[in-house]
């Protein structure tokens, strides 16, 4: 009789596992899809102004991970579409070698007050080592517009993978199209991969 209840323990044992590891399993699923997006950029969530800007934290945590890191935002690329691109390098200040890994939070602010935190796309996201004094890049993919109905963007506000670092910046490349309610924004941001070159 004893071997009896035993057996059923164990049988109700192996049946709790198995819904906790299919539970875990959608859970993880469902953190990674808002996080990533498919193939063209989908629209930010909340883009509450007072809302803390922090980089993306896709992959692991490690000890190793950037943390002192200088941003400088580029002159915009040559391009023959309507979009334009301009790159978000990102400098290694500190002492020693560390991983960057991720997209950065951009936050674009208006003259008007509204805020747009950017879309980012589906690039696969690599880790970048950089020894002290070396850099990764980040592009930013915009709209302009040379419309008066243009978006007046006054600054924009980058936040390096991983950190609350949040430097601001003035945005000296003209209106923009909002479309911060749009499910495919022509406004977006991309993964830090090391420079080419």
């Amino acid at each position: 009789m004893r071997s009896n209840k035993v057996f059923k323990g164990s049988a109700a044992i192996i049946a709790m596992a198995a819904v906790a590891a299919v539970s875990a399993c959608s859970t993880a699923g469902s953190t990674t899809a808002t996080q990533t997006h498919g193939p063209s950029p989908s629209s930010s969530t909340a883009t509450d102004g007072a809302k803390s800007l922090t980089g993306n934290t896709t992959g692991s945590t490690t000890a190793d991970n950037c943390q002192e890191i200088d941003v400088s935002l580029g002159d915009p690329l040559p391009s023959d579409k309507t979009q334009s691109k301009v790159g978000l390098t990102m400098l290694n200040t500190g002492p020693t070698n560390c991983v960057l890994r991720g997209f950065p939070g951009v936050r674009l602010v208006g003259k008007d007050g509204k805020t747009w935190d950017l879309s980012r796309t589906n690039d696969p996201v690599v880790d970048v080592e950089l020894a002290p004094g070396s850099t990764a890049i980040s592009y930013l993919t915009y709209l302009p517009t040379t419309d008066t109905t243009g978006w007046d963007v006054a600054a924009i506000q980058i936040t390096p993978p991983n950190t609350s670092n949040t430097q601001t910046f003035k945005w000296p490349l003209g209106n923009v199209v909002l479309q911060d309610g749009a499910t495919h924004p022509g406004t977006y941001i991309s993964t830090v991969v090391a420079p080419f070159g």
